[in-house]
């Protein structure tokens, strides 16, 4: 890490692309250059499971539609994008899109609806393993429950693609799921066996359609992007390359960003906010731009025993967080209003108790018992669940003591900061809670394996319909549910939740979805926090929202 980081301080020293000085020349105005903590997990939509991998996926590859957040209804809409105008017939069985005849693959080849039937079953396919495969299971089922894809995929000609379902679907979840089904290009994956794809992901060629296309991806330490004359998706990138650099330590990307080395700092929290008044004062060409309600912080309690789970498939209760009084306690012995005002300030955070984001404030669920910091109570709770005081003062229940690691991943202050505060505040009511910092991408797949009792991790969860794929009972299916967390009147409220509903069912579902988790806190819920993106002035025409930080990237163009 040392080398690399070494390394990068003395590219961005020299180089002449990044630095000016008086008697130099001026930098250039083709070329972006954004800071990042961590590389991305994929550049394959198949594959992806990180945020920001998405979002930068989204400049490569096409997509049916384009979400677009309305903030004065507080509702996200869609606008055409690959998909010129689309319609639902009135069962909510059947989708049709009618796709624009003038987009192709960066080498040229036309888009067609074949790509898209075609990657439909490669995201299906167990082999691949994709974290959005379960987007597939409304599709028309055989007898042995698996995906009738002839019955359920219609290509009529090459520009309409018809859905058709096994059951009654909300449009804005049809809109919202196959829009994050983004296609891969049937051409150059038609000649590589799906048994192979996840292990050959690092030779397979990144061939998209959109506004940008790869030119080079260095891993751990650059991504550069290059703009791609063909796209019409909505067209060609303004700025010919944008680069994202991994610069894992926050303050060496602070101090690129303030230098000038870098044009814009984003992801892993962006700007400390301790940090913004003196760039106001002594850097006034860097503008901060917050992505409100979109990011939460949360502990993950593991409710399964993980490595009983991994080596016979069994699911038994968690040692420690298997019992929902436990895992309420937990949240009561945590001082998360001590996080937020030492680290975000009160303006920049808000204490949540589920995974709904604040933005939906209409739906929102209104609890007189929020789980405020209590640690006399959470120790009641404790010992009603059987932990008393050892003689090390440490609880224990069963000749167990109450110690467990909580994992973070390298590179987050804001959640390094957190970390200390939650080690600290456990301790105080006889738990020992040791700290295991991993890489961004060892941190992922171990969460993903179950093997954290406890991590503290977070999603961007933007839209109501992503929430309806964080839980379910089937957590093998569900990726994001990394507390293999399982509630079967949950699973019967989001299967509501997928279907048309009137406003009233709608609104009734959502506060029961809500309360659910408000009750069983199968993660302990931080808070939802603004992250603060830093920008240099040069860099004009951004946009930054609920949906995206990359929202409009193909727009930015630089001074």
């Amino acid at each position: 890490m040392r080398k690399i980081l070494l390394s990068l301080t003395i590219l961005f020293l020299f180089t002449p692309l990044l630095s000016c000085r008086p008697g130099e020349k001026a930098r250039p105005t083709d070329h972006i250059s954004i800071g990042i903590a961590a590389d991305f997990d994929y550049l394959n939509p198949l594959l992806m499971q990180l945020s920001l991998s998405r979002e930068v996926c989204t400049l490569i590859y096409p997509s049916l539609v384009k979400p677009s957040y309305n903030e004065a209804k507080g509702e996200i809409e869609f606008l055409p994008a690959a998909a010129d105008s689309w319609e639902f017939d009135k069962k909510g069985r059947k989708a049709t899109f009618h796709l624009n005849r003038q987009n192709v693959w960066q080498d040229g080849t036309p888009l067609t609806a074949h790509d898209f039937a075609y990657s439909y079953r490669l995201y299906a396919n167990p082999e691949i393993a994709s974290t959005r495969q379960h987007y597939l299971n409304d599709f028309i089922m055989t007898q042995d429950a698996t995906i009738d894809f002839d019955r359920s995929v219609e290509t009529p000609d090459d520009y309409t693609l018809i859905l058709h379902f096994s059951h009654a679907m909300a449009p804005e979840i049809i809109l919202d799921h196959f829009n994050d089904l983004m296609p891969v290009a049937k051409h150059v994956y038609e000649a590589i066996p799906a048994a192979e794809i996840r292990m050959r992901a690092t030779e397979i060629p990144v061939i998209g359609a959109g506004p940008f296309k790869v030119k080079k991806w260095a891993r751990q330490e650059k991504l550069v992007l290059e703009s791609n004359p063909l796209s019409r998706l909505p067209h060609p990138a303004v700025t010919t390359y944008m680069s994202y650099i991994v610069v894992p330590e926050y303050t060496t990307r602070l101090t690129m960003l303030k230098s000038g080395q870098l044009d814009a700092l984003i992801s892993a929290g962006g700007l400390n906010p301790k940090d913004i008044g003196e760039l106001e004062r002594t850097n006034p060409e860097i503008v901060v731009r917050p992505v409100k309600d979109r990011y939460f912080d949360s502990i993950v309690w593991l409710n399964i025993d993980g490595e009983r789970y991994r080596t016979t498939g069994e699911v038994v209760p968690n040692t420690f967080f298997g019992d929902k009084t436990v895992r309420q306690a937990m949240t009561y012995a945590i001082d998360r209003q001590s996080i937020i005002d030492g680290f975000m300030g009160p303006l920049h955070a808000e204490i949540v108790n589920t995974s709904l984001s604040p933005a939906y404030e209409a739906i929102a669920f209104k609890s007189t018992e929020n789980y405020d910091y209590n640690p006399d109570k959470a120790l009641k709770l404790l010992q009603s669940a059987g932990w008393t005081p050892g003689p090390d003062g440490i609880l224990q229940k069963n000749a167990t003591r109450f110690s467990f690691s909580l994992a973070a991943p390298v590179g987050n202050p804001r959640r390094n900061y957190a970390a200390t505060i939650i080690q600290q505040n456990l301790r105080e009511i006889g738990i020992d809670c040791k700290m295991s910092i991993d890489e961004n991408l060892i941190f992922l797949k171990n969460q993903n394996d179950f093997r954290y009792d406890a991590a503290l991790s977070g999603l961007a969860a933007e839209t109501l319909p992503f929430q309806l794929i964080i839980w379910g009972s089937d957590f093998k299916k569900r990726p994001f549910n990394s507390s293999a967390f399982q509630h079967e009147e949950l699973d019967h409220v989001i299967d509501n939740l997928s279907q048309p509903l009137t406003k009233e069912q709608k609104s009734a579902n959502w506060l029961r979805y809500q309360e659910i988790l408000h009750e069983e806190q199968p993660r302990t819920f931080l808070y939802y926090y603004d992250e603060l993106e830093g920008f240099n002035k040069r860099v004009q025409n951004v946009e930054v929202n609920l949906l995206s930080t990359l929202y409009n990237a193909y727009d930015w163009r630089l001074e």
